[in-house]
């Protein structure tokens, strides 16, 4: 029963970076939420990345939600990270953190 963080949502602060995310833990045998989503600081995936856990990413495509890619930490600038979707090399990416769903 893998069990992966999932973010549905992001909320960005007035210098336009991700500041809070909407995320749950999922059930990929069953594709069920385990945890509903919530809102959480960007702070916490930070954390959860820096401590090896996989964070997804799923998107709305009509009336289906689909999975997205994985994310990942980018730095800014010196002490400033924030997170970023991860794309295979030279794949135009299907899905973009500027496409989620926001809140």
């Amino acid at each position: 029963m893998p069990i992966i963080r999932v973010i549905t949502a992001v909320n960005y602060n007035k210098q336009g970076q991700v500041q809070y995310v909407r995320w749950g833990l999922a059930n990929t045998d069953t594709n069920r939420w385990k945890v509903a989503p919530s809102e959480s600081h960007v702070i916490h995936v930070l954390e959860a990345l820096k401590y090896g856990e996989e964070v997804w990413t799923v998107f709305a495509e009509g009336d289906k939600i689909v999975p997205g890619p994985r994310v990942q930490v980018v730095k800014i600038q010196p002490g400033l990270k924030t997170i970023a979707l991860m794309h295979p090399e030279g794949e135009e990416p299907k899905h973009t953190l500027e496409r989620m769903a926001v809140f």
